[in-house]
């Protein structure tokens, strides 16, 4: 990966956007939708662990990703989903907009979640990069980057929003949940992955006939009154049995975490990340430390949310 060309003068100044990953503080899966889709009825938690990406016109359209996470297995050409959200804002508004500062446009990433977690690290940086890219293009409503953030990808709504929202559909259908005070997670990341669609199609096998899903009333009302118990006693994810029979190991590290203190561990979207629950940032930390020793886990990282959603943080 080679560094950003040197901008010429004259060229529009960089930009930053920070955009934060996410847990699914409940995920229930229902059937396939005609669109070929499972029907969702999730709840989304932005956490304070972020991408910032800085887009810096006039280059050659590279991209630099740096950071704690940046490793060879991040794509680097027109798959990567920054890249995606500028040529979309190229395509869509080319003919009513002066759209040539995204053109060559250079992304730096700088790779503070975790990569291929389910904490949503590449739909972090397509929301950045939509933020980033309208702003250079003279801005766009709220609901233009959200519509545009659906064809890129199912959580990319969300990680625009931020905060905590349930989502419907794929996901993409947003309403805001109150929540009062600051959750603490621990996220354990796995050295192994899991792909997506063999979660869901194991979900499938497991769960032929799976009932029409909605987000329990109890979630919401331990959610508005920042109660930590009462959201582990009524949050979960559909597709925990799914993952772990694929990871068998999985269920170790749950068991880890409970017998360490944890609240309630959450499988992180479709996996391999588990996110534990804890009561306080004492309580964190010293949970961080015991599943940092636990055999099956590459990293325990504290966490908190909500979080905001992407917005810019320093313009040169």
């Amino acid at each position: 990966m080679s560094a950003p060309t040197p901008m010429r003068p004259g060229t529009p100044a960089p930009v930053s956007v920070r955009a934060p990953g996410k847990i699914n503080v409940h995920l229930g899966v229902g059937g396939v939708d005609d669109d070929g889709y499972h029907a969702l009825a999730t709840v989304f938690q932005a956490l304070d662990l972020s991408e910032t990406l800085t887009l810096i016109p006039g280059g050659t359209g590279t991209i630099l990703v740096q950071g704690r996470y940046a490793d060879d297995s991040m794509p680097v050409g027109e798959t990567n989903l920054a890249r995606r959200a500028i040529d979309l804002l190229i395509s869509t508004f080319a003919g009513d907009r002066d759209v040539s500062v995204l053109q060559g446009l250079d992304i730096v990433i700088d790779k503070q979640v975790p990569v291929a977690g389910g904490m949503g690290g590449g739909s972090a940086d397509a929301a950045a990069a939509l933020v980033g890219g309208a702003h250079l293009i003279g801005g766009l409503d709220s609901a233009v980057l959200h519509d545009l953030a659906v064809e890129i990808g199912a959580d990319v709504p969300f990680l625009l929003r931020g905060g905590t929202a349930i989502g419907h559909g794929r996901g993409e259908r947003l309403s805001p949940v109150l929540t009062r005070g600051q959750f603490h997670w621990v996220m354990a990341t796995s050295a192994g992955q899991l792909s997506t669609p063999e979660v869901y199609g194991r979900f499938d096998d497991l769960t032929p006939d799976p009932d029409p899903v909605e987000v329990p009333a109890e979630v919401l009302k331990a959610l508005a009154a920042g109660d930590v118990d009462g959201l582990a006693g009524a949050a979960g994810n559909d597709l925990t049995e799914a993952a772990v029979s694929l990871r068998p190991e999985l269920a170790e590290v749950m068991e880890a975490g409970r017998e360490a203190g944890a609240l309630l561990p959450l499988l992180s979207g479709s996996g391999p990340t588990i996110g534990f629950l804890a009561r306080d940032a004492r309580h964190a930390l010293d949970l961080a430390v015991l599943l940092q020793a636990t055999r099956g886990v590459k990293e325990a990282l504290r966490t908190t949310g909500p979080a905001a959603g992407a917005h810019i943080v320093h313009e040169s």
